[in-house]
């Protein structure tokens, strides 16, 4: 069956003003993401890669060109709750327990009248999946850093939205917690066919997730090469140490390596 456009970016640019005048930070951006698909932008600090996730959620407004999720207006979109968004900062609610914080995105779509009769996943459910089953009594302050994640995953999931936008929500880990977070997240998403937009420093970390990780120019970021990744799923374990991991990887590395060099001055 052939790829369904899920996320269509047209000529998006954005350049916001400052006191010393306008800062260019995106674009002009051409990007598709197929339906159910999972991509990573990488790129230099400060290319646009979170920018254009707040564009593509309906946070901010692009300058130019056009966004289309499913055929919609993100602004539309998020109003219907059709996207996800997971922020570097989690903004869980420290006087609600672990599930009642993954159960806020239902009662905000109740309280706005979005027509869902019922939800679309046992919020408990999604979070034993990602093996919080023995805290859904707690607060965040007695969580550790990765259960604390896990919660903000969860409640990203609950409401199966049809994009989720995830800005480096692993960055803050220590490897080994979030090494066992990517898997936990390939395995939830995975069950769901959820259409996913990630923001990655980690080239490791981009491979393993990713169906194509697309690298970005500087600012303003746009899109300097879109790299397939066809391993196999679902990915084991072991597929990091695999030799085609290590091509994927290498094939990245060196559209990053370019870039860098494209941005810095001649000596």
């Amino acid at each position: 069956m052939e790829d369904q456009p899920g996320l269509v970016v047209s000529g998006v640019a954005k350049t916001y003003v400052s006191e010393d005048g306008p800062v260019p930070a995106l674009g002009p951006v051409d990007l598709q993401v197929s339906r159910g698909r999972f991509v990573t932008l990488i790129g230099p600090s400060g290319c646009g890669k979170s920018t254009l996730l707040r564009v593509v959620a309906g946070l901010d407004r692009p300058d130019t060109g056009a966004i289309s999720i499913f055929g919609e207006d993100p602004e539309y979109a998020r109003r219907l709750k059709h996207i996800g968004f997971v922020p570097q900062a989690l903004a869980l609610l420290p006087w609600r327990t672990v599930l009642e914080n993954a159960r806020l995105p239902l009662e905000l779509n109740r309280s706005a009248g979005t027509g869902r009769p019922k939800p679309a996943r046992d919020p408990a459910e999604v979070l034993r999946a990602l093996g919080l089953g023995e805290v859904l009594d707690r607060r965040p302050a007695e969580l550790s850093g990765g259960m604390r994640q896990r919660v903000a995953i969860a409640r990203a999931f609950v409401h199966e939205p049809a994009v989720l936008l995830m800005d480096e929500p692993f960055s803050s880990l220590d490897e080994l917690t979030g090494e066992v977070l990517r898997h936990e997240l390939l395995q939830l998403w995975q069950s769901t066919g959820t259409t996913v937009l990630f923001v990655s420093h980690s080239v490791s970390e981009a491979v393993l997730l990713s169906d194509e990780v697309v690298v970005m120019t500087h600012a303003p970021g746009r899109v300097a090469a879109v790299i397939p990744v066809t391993l196999e799923r679902p990915r084991g374990d072991l597929v990091e140490v695999s030799d085609a991991f290590r091509d994927v990887e290498r094939e990245v590395r060196l559209a990053l390596r370019s870039v860098m060099h494209a941005g810095q001055p001649r000596p």
